[in-house]
């Protein structure tokens, strides 16, 4: 698929690497320039490179999420460039456990990175949202289906779909707002649990009805696909699952 983003202006978190960085490509290619927010700066240069390969401009804010800071500069950098037409929420922090032997501080920390910062992102870059523009939060299949050992973690995905609905209505019908949730998809969220549980991709691809793990560009359609107002100007106030079929096997 082809959307159009021509001249545009989108903000990228989790652009660092994964589903982040693979819509920060996809965007310039459709014609955006973009602000990338990560972690990693060597990889955040990385995502820059190649979306200034595709001619567009790209602006780059390294910090963590859960510094206020790296908020700051996300907006600052936004508004230096004229406003938002797309903000992708991609950043995520994933950290598993039984809620029974789950520290504080690990908590706070999902809390920090998954909730409240995409809230507070959202917030302070209000006044720059272009009439409409469109906002796209990341969640996960666990705000729709019960895993054991992310208890904490699904419940700061459930917090962010459930904050995105009554954004929806707050916004319409000058802005969009939507959510993507994804199953397991072929990013280092879960390549890395392979060195611990080799047999675990697998069994997730036999697991799927679809019978193949999605990756980072399935991910980046789907995403642009709900911030394309020409795709999906009717689209506010839900979440599209894209797990190859994971919630409605049941």
């Amino acid at each position: 698929m082809t959307y159009n983003f021509r001249d545009k202006i989108a903000v990228v978190t989790g652009a660092s690497s994964g589903v982040g960085a693979a819509a920060a490509r996809a965007l310039a290619e459709a014609g955006a320039d973009v602000v990338v927010v990560g972690r990693d700066r060597d990889r955040l240069a990385w995502t820059a490179k190649a979306v200034e390969a595709t001619g567009r401009r790209v602006e780059l804010v390294c910090g963590d999420l859960a510094d206020d800071g790296t908020l700051e500069a996300a907006t600052s950098t936004a508004a230096g460039l004229g406003g938002v037409d797309a903000l992708l929420h991609c950043a995520a922090l994933f950290e598993t456990g039984n809620l029974a032997a789950a520290e504080v501080t690990s908590i706070d920390r999902m809390w920090r990175v998954n909730a409240r910062a995409p809230m507070l992102l959202t917030r302070a870059l209000l006044p720059h949202l272009h009439d409409g523009a469109a906002i796209v939060f990341c969640s996960s299949t666990v705000a729709h289906k019960g895993f054991p050992g992310c208890a904490a973690y699904s419940a700061t995905k459930g917090a962010i779909e459930a904050f995105s609905r009554a954004l929806a209505i707050e916004l319409a019908p000058r802005v969009r707002v939507n959510v993507l949730a994804p199953g397991f998809i072929d990013t280092p969220m879960l390549t890395n649990q392979y060195a611990e549980a080799p047999q675990l991709g697998a069994w997730v691809t036999e697991q799927t009805p679809l019978k193949f793990i999605g990756s980072a560009e399935d991910l980046a359609q789907s995403l642009l696909m709900l911030a394309c107002p020409e795709a999906s100007r009717y689209i506010t106030g839900t979440t599209l699952i894209c797990d190859g079929g994971w919630v409605a096997r049941g």
